[in-house]
């Protein structure tokens, strides 16, 4: 075990999760990550081994996360849990209250596993989203960590199975975050208890995808960008990003300063630019691509605020309290292209 102890990550296949990782070891912590598949994890441990970080990450299998108990084992000896996990694999087949109850018992199951993990213990930090703090229908404006949703629960109650999944994804992160903070209020845990909300994500992942059908949603209309498709539309609801390698910065910040981050929420989203702004960036760098041009300069603003669009983020508490700023747009994008471009191939 390291100096400083060992990090629990929960979901250590996922997209953000290896950044996590790298951000851990790079601290001098120990990472311990838990899959549903050993062998999914096992390309994480190969990704850090060859970044030079030897033995610092093990792997533990949980099958099923929503059972009682499920991160006991996992949890015991941690200075800290990062719990990245989703329990959902797709959420548009499920009934959306079996998807809520899912969350809900995920969530609290951590928060269970994480009292029993030992005093050392300093923090708990839960990924939330966005879809925790806007309505569906979506109103304009410019959202923080001082709102929430409090249409998508309601709807999936009364609605049911017709609820649809939007309200299923939306109602989800907003029960398990509730939950979260309910956990705490009643329980006055001694360890710290955070949450961080995201935009879309995009940025370079730590394994690389090895086919086409592993690409997150998030990143599909740079997808379509690079495969030759005319400039798409804007993505569902919003346009705003943010590079995972900054999420995992503010994690890690989480984790470091536990006092600081304790009851608090942090959003995560650096900017807005959507897919013109995106095809404008490849044709300036990497005009080789040959990516459609569409529109140069429409439907953005200059510097690709997070606050500009109908529908627009303020992350400027991260970025106040970390000190430091998120990652340009430019190089976020640029970044995740040449990760998709082998992809091509295929």
């Amino acid at each position: 075990m390291s100096s400083k102890g060992t990090i629990l990550i929960t979901g250590f296949n996922g997209y953000l999760a290896g950044r996590v990782a790298e951000a851990a070891l790079q601290a001098g912590y120990s990472v311990r990550g838990t899959v549903r598949n050993l062998a999914a994890g096992a390309e994480v441990q190969k990704a850090l081994l060859g970044l030079g970080y030897g033995s610092g990450a093990e792997v533990v299998q949980v099958p099923d996360m929503t059972e009682p108990g499920a991160f006991d084992e996992a949890a015991i000896g941690c200075s800290a849990i990062i719990h990245l996990a989703s329990p959902v694999n797709d959420i548009w087949t499920l009934d959306p209250r079996e998807v809520v109850r899912m969350a809900v018992n995920s969530t609290t199951g951590i928060l269970e596993s994480a009292l029993k993990a030992g005093p050392q213990l300093q923090s708990v930090i839960l990924m939330s989203s966005a879809a925790a703090i806007f309505d569906v229908p979506t109103e304009p404006g410019v959202y923080s960590e001082k709102d929430w949703n409090i249409s998508s629960d309601p709807a999936v109650e009364k609605l049911g199975r017709e609820a649809g999944g939007l309200h299923a994804y939306c109602a989800s992160k907003t029960a398990g975050e509730r939950a979260f903070w309910r956990f705490r209020e009643e329980q006055k845990p001694t360890f710290s208890m955070t949450t961080i909300q995201a935009t879309y994500f995009i940025g370079p992942p730590l394994v690389p995808w090895k086919t086409k059908e592993q690409i997150p949603f998030s990143l599909t209309n740079l997808w379509k960008l690079l495969r030759g498709e005319e400039v798409p539309g804007t993505m569902l609801l919003y346009d705003t990003t943010i590079d995972i390698r900054d999420v995992a910065r503010v994690i890690l910040w989480s984790v470091l300063h536990p006092k600081e981050a304790d009851g608090e929420r942090f959003l995560c989203a650096s900017a807005t630019g959507g897919s013109q702004a995106m095809a404008d960036i490849l044709n300036k760098h990497l005009p080789e691509l040959g990516v459609a041009k569409g529109n140069p300069g429409e439907g953005y603003e200059p510097g690709y605020p997070s606050t500009s669009g109908t529908i627009a983020f303020d992350g400027s508490k991260a970025v106040k309290v970390t000190g430091q700023d998120w990652i340009p747009y430019e190089t976020s994008i640029l970044d995740t292209a040449e990760v998709l471009r082998p992809l091509l191939k295929s």
